[in-house]
């Protein structure tokens, strides 16, 4: 068989006999990326209409059509990934501002909380105020935390998920 190699793009090239004349038939190029005449764009049923049995002329074309899925398949996952780091940053940014938010409560409570030194419950009194101090304290490292992790996220390259920038090694 004579090897024919596109002159575009330099993949192989397979004979369109869906265009077989007097004159012979046209190739066509297995690269479905290819800007000439792709083979994704040949039917079994020009198969068929030229002459080739309908079995023989399915399997080419699902083979074609496989490997044109396979080529979108990365993009398709970048998309999905892309879209997943997008609703991570938002995760990471809502609980960052939810952690801000409990410690400012939990201070407000510490100042807000008055115990009387001749209450009986003086004791559970200062108890509750450390008790909402290291609320407060847990709060603001959650807060630090989240907006640790988002500024490693933001450092994501949109481009290629999952990998990290040079400045975030």
């Amino acid at each position: 068989m004579i090897a024919v190699t596109c002159d575009s793009c330099g993949a192989p090239m397979v004979p369109n006999v869906s265009t077989i004349d007097e004159r012979g038939c046209a190739w066509i190029c297995l690269d479905p990326d290819c800007p000439e005449l792709a083979a994704t764009e040949l039917e079994a049923e020009d198969l068929v209409e030229a002459g080739v049995p309908a079995e023989l002329a399915r399997r080419p074309t699902k083979l074609i059509l496989r490997w044109a899925d396979e080529a979108e398949a990365p993009a398709r996952a970048r998309e999905r990934a892309q879209a997943d780091l997008a609703r991570l940053r938002q995760d990471l940014l809502e609980a960052q501002r939810l952690a801000d938010e409990a410690a400012a409560i939990a201070d407000r409570f510490v100042g807000a909380l008055h115990v009387s030194a001749a209450s009986d419950d003086f004791a559970a009194g200062q108890q509750a105020k450390a008790d909402l101090a290291v609320v407060s304290a847990l709060c603001r490292l959650a807060a630090r935390t989240a907006a640790e992790a988002c500024a490693v996220v933001a450092g994501i390259d949109a481009g290629l998920p999952g990998l990290l920038t040079s400045t975030d090694l």
